[in-house]
């Protein structure tokens, strides 16, 4: 089986080769150093989501993950520092839901009552923006993000 690489994938198959190569006690065969290498590429490229700099939300609108910015139609939505602080922890792993715990120790360091409460008003600001069932409730737990696929 011929595998296509591109220049960036053969960089870093090169780094892989040069880090690993000292940690090998014996050869491997070669399909199975390649098996390997392609294994750990797509697995790079799966969590390295700054690579991705977008994460497309909706119809028109998207997290750009660089910026920090939600987009619609070209247009910042303007966000405050809370909104911005909750849009990028949940969509640093839009597969995960974030506990309430989690949430505000993050953005108040503290998981006091008013802070609970700060963090529904937060929540409902938000979903103002955002197109509808984006920020899902996962009840008794927390929240996530809710994209289309």
């Amino acid at each position: 089986m011929t595998v296509m690489m591109r220049e960036k994938d053969v960089e870093l198959t090169e780094v892989l080769h040069d880090c690993l190569k000292d940690y090998l006690a014996e050869p491997l065969p070669q399909e199975h150093l390649n098996k390997t290498v392609s294994v750990l590429i797509s697995e790079i490229r799966k969590r390295s989501r700054k690579a991705e700099k977008k994460v497309f939300v909706d119809e028109g609108f998207f997290w750009d993950l660089e910026r920090e910015h939600l987009v619609y139609k070209e247009s910042v939505i303007p966000l405050t520092r809370k909104e911005r602080e909750l849009l990028s922890l949940l969509f640093s792993d839009v597969s995960r839901d974030f506990s309430y715990e989690i949430i505000l120790t993050k953005l108040w360091g503290e998981t006091s009552p008013s802070k609970q409460d700060s963090l529904k008003t937060l929540v409902k600001q938000l979903r103002k923006k955002l197109p509808q069932n984006i920020i899902k409730n996962t009840f008794g737990f927390g929240y996530k993000i809710n994209i289309q696929k």
